[in-house]
């Protein structure tokens, strides 16, 4: 016959703590279970929820109507505009053209260039231009409008545009490029 061990029936005293934890160590639970195991379920629930919550974000701004800047009494033309390209790529939606009359652009008979349009020499003054401020002469000067960024499809807008990037040089200063350029109608 197998004897069971004979164990002591005394209570275990509580551990002794030196003076220093006595007060700091009121309230903490202790687990015997690694604390990677314990943090899963939370990790777990804040993954879900960035996830749930990048998808409403997203979502939400798909569904978000395009901001078109060229006329809000012709929201027709916002088709139009999203595909006009000229060889060199597209030109975008229209809300960073530029509008220009008739003497702010002219005809040239250079062999890569046969338009020249008068912009603004800065990126902070292209801006001020496509909110409406007059530009005084020594704000603008010519730039040549290369073959390729001529946008050759029929002008629904009736009105000359130009798309203009700027680029900064060594010298830290803004320099204008075209990016697609489309005469007016009347041309």
């Amino acid at each position: 016959m197998i004897e069971a061990p004979k164990t002591d029936s005394t209570p275990t005293p509580p551990i002794q703590r030196n003076r220093f934890w006595q007060g700091r160590m009121k309230g903490t639970v202790v687990s015997s279970v690694p604390p990677t195991e314990n943090y899963g379920p939370l990790i777990l629930a804040c993954y879900l929820i960035v996830m749930c919550m990048l998808i409403i974000a997203l979502t939400w701004t798909m569904t978000l109507p395009a901001s078109y800047g060229h006329d809000a009494m012709h929201p027709e033309l916002n088709p139009w505009f999203a595909k006009l390209r000229s060889k060199s790529g597209p030109c975008c939606d229209g809300s960073d053209a530029l509008h220009l009359r008739d003497v702010e652009w002219t005809t040239q008979n250079k062999k890569e260039s046969h338009y020249r349009v008068l912009v603004p020499k800065t990126a902070d003054l292209y801006r001020a231009a496509s909110n409406g401020q007059d530009m005084k002469k020594d704000d603008t000067e010519w730039v040549d409008v290369p073959d390729d960024a001529l946008v050759t499809d029929p002008n629904l807008d009736r009105s000359t545009l130009v798309w203009v990037w700027y680029s900064s040089g060594f010298q830290m200063t803004d320099e204008p490029h075209i990016r697609c350029f489309m005469p007016g109608a009347l041309t």
